[in-house]
């Protein structure tokens, strides 16, 4: 007859967190740097923004513009496909600017709606000189109103000799989106600009959606988002790091049910922002609403920092907080650039507009942040929980913040579940 053991815990967790001072206290400004914007990239080396941006024949173009919103014109005004244009990335050089490309024969209001930047159906891969001047078609995926293919989010190596994108293979059952991949590329620049060597991933139990972001310091890892978990939704997306040589995957996010996208590496490779929408409510998001494209009127996000090893998550926007100066009412943060210097961030947001005929606009801003209140995680209180176990199987959770504690005695307990908040927990184990 094995004994019981009955754990009594005391827990003391310190609950982080900063005071507000005229808005989230990690952020010191959030400026508006313009209208209708969406995807963005921040080149680093002539330190201009490549963006999208709808114009009134209601397709997105690339544009290019200062940080401080001056200066805009438009790279794909002409030269390329006259449909939607968007997802930008700037070449580290700052002499080239990929992005995707809707086909000029995918025509038709649904087409349209479902090639518009960031879902990149029945879209390839190009890339143009900085001046708009020269383009190159990179990919060649022929239109289909069947089972279409797609591409997204296209990103270049630090030392630009590689490209990073996701695309759409073909339909897929059981799957809102269909089945994707990451595929990274040699990106040759000599004698006009090609890809060559495309290597193909899909990590994870799924093979269902994938989201390229970023490539690590030094280039041996790329940053991505998916729903690499059976059973979840693409709405339940997670942040993840592959390495390309060990095929090494690190899950960054375990939020099941929550929407993480769009991380990028701050330029020391020190920290990660992405957007999420954790500690909101109850989004609702079904099949049908991610199948036919209506999740947007659901969804609502913020801006997040952790660590580049997945801690110390913190959420920098608070622009769904009525309380809060930021509130705009229902906000997707969307993509986001790091400043070349790592203070700032610019970030698209999308906001409920019953003005606009869509039912919503979309903006840049900036946002400036204060790392000195980033680095304190000053402590706004203390509680305290008194457990007391008795069941082997018993796996306790308990948030804000979300804590698992792990219970077993060495002998005939097994471990499952994880502690990981760096905070005090003391164990006193009494023979029953």
């Amino acid at each position: 007859m094995r004994k019981n053991v009955m754990a009594v815990i005391v827990i003391v967790v310190l609950i982080t967190g900063c005071a507000r001072q005229g808005g989230n206290s990690r952020t010191m400004a959030i400026t508006t740097v313009t209208e209708y914007g969406k995807s963005l990239d921040w080149c680093h080396t002539n330190n201009l923004i490549a963006f999208g941006k709808m114009g009134d024949d209601s397709y997105y173009d690339v544009y290019v513009m200062n940080p401080d919103g001056s200066n805009e014109r438009c790279l794909t005004c002409s030269g390329c496909p006259q449909r939607h244009n968007g997802n930008p990335a700037w070449h580290p050089s700052g002499e080239y600017i990929v992005f995707t490309a809707q086909n000029e024969d995918a025509v038709g209001d649904e087409i349209d709606r479902i090639a518009i930047p960031g879902r990149g159906v029945n879209c390839n891969l190009w890339v143009a000189t900085n001046d708009g001047t020269t383009f190159w078609q990179l990919t060649n995926h022929k239109t289909s109103f069947i089972n279409p293919k797609g591409i997204i989010h296209p990103q270049f190596s630090h030392d630009g000799n590689k490209l990073l994108w996701a695309e759409r293979l073909q339909n897929k059952r059981g799957t809102s989106w269909g089945e994707w991949a990451l595929k990274v590329a040699d990106f040759i620049s000599d004698d006009g600009c090609h890809l060559d060597n495309i290597q193909v991933y899909q990590p994870g139990e799924t093979s269902s959606f994938y989201e390229s972001h970023a490539f690590s310091e030094d280039d041996p890892k790329i940053l991505f988002s998916g729903n690499l978990v059976a059973d979840q939704l693409e709405s339940g997306l997670d942040i993840y790091e592959l390495d390309l040589k060990t095929q090494q995957l690190t899950r960054l996010t375990e939020t099941f049910e929550d929407w993480d996208e769009h991380a990028h590496y701050s330029p020391d490779g020190q920290r990660i922002a992405w957007m999420s929408s954790t500690n909101l409510e109850n989004l609702g998001i079904t099949f049908d609403d991610l199948r036919y494209q209506t999740w947007g009127l659901k969804l609502k996000t913020e801006l997040w920092i952790m660590d580049a090893n997945g801690s110390n998550k913190q959420q920098l926007t608070s622009f769904n907080d009525p309380e809060n100066p930021e509130y705009s009412g229902n906000v997707i943060v969307s993509d986001s650039a790091w400043s070349p210097d790592g203070t700032k961030i610019a970030a698209t947001i999308a906001y409920k507009n019953l003005k606009n005929r869509r039912g919503y606009s979309s903006r840049i801003v900036l946002i400036e942040l204060d790392f000195q209140e980033i680095a304190s995680q000053k402590p706004l209180g203390v509680r305290f929980l008194t457990l007391g176990i008795t069941d082997e199987q018993t796996k306790i959770s308990w948030g804000l913040p979300v804590v698992t504690v792990l219970l077993f005695d060495f002998l005939k307990w097994q471990p499952f579940g994880g502690w990981n908040f760096s905070n005090s927990i003391n164990f006193l184990f009494i023979e029953v």
